[in-house]
């Protein structure tokens, strides 16, 4: 089976300042543009249907969005998540002046390295990590505790970056402190 590709330079994610943030998500938003998800099938059975969304062709490797080889579904999760991260770390700095000079680093996909989060924000010499994702509302819950289960206990988790309409069953009283509501993630 061959491995998804990000058609962005991973190692250039680093460090980013403000300015670099924004030209990222410029050129993400390009590429999302300039390989669209494909046609959905008008006809087809449950089978088709649900090859089509969740199986890729390895013998024919789609580009969808910022992936090469990948399925639409997984696709559609990727990139959701992605633009979470960017339009809500660009919000969270309007918002904070505080991480106004910071550095980010950005792990997008499905990037992981142990003990870090979905991006890390340093701040002079000081690094806090930050969780990213986007859900529906009947999902947060189950989101949010796993999160908070792998960060229990440590003090370096200092922001989570949630779309906003996740929280729609959701009462302002049972929101974590650390969570941001990521308006309008898919712009």
């Amino acid at each position: 089976m061959k491995k998804v590709i990000s058609l962005f330079d991973q190692d250039k994610l680093s460090d980013l300042n403000y300015e670099e943030l924004n030209i990222f998500k410029t050129n993400y938003l390009k590429l999302l543009t300039d390989n669209p998800f494909p046609v959905v099938p008008n006809l087809g059975s449950h089978y088709e249907m649900i090859t089509f969304l969740k199986r890729k062709d390895e013998s024919n490797p789609v580009k969808i969005g910022v992936y090469e080889n990948i399925s639409p579904f997984e696709a559609a999760n990727r990139i959701a998540s992605d633009l979470v991260i960017l339009n809500g770390l660009l919000q969270l700095i309007a918002a904070n002046n505080e991480i106004k000079d910071a550095k980010f680093t950005l792990r997008l996909g499905t990037t992981h390295h142990v003990g870090k989060g979905d991006f890390t924000i340093k701040i002079k010499d000081e690094e806090f990590e930050g969780e990213a994702f986007n859900a529906a509302p009947s999902f947060l819950k189950q989101k949010m505790r796993k999160t908070l289960k792998k960060w229990e206990g440590s003090p370096r988790l200092r922001y989570i970056l949630v779309n906003v309409e996740a929280f729609e069953f959701i009462g302002a009283s049972k929101i974590d402190s650390r969570v941001f509501k990521v308006e309008n993630w898919h712009l």
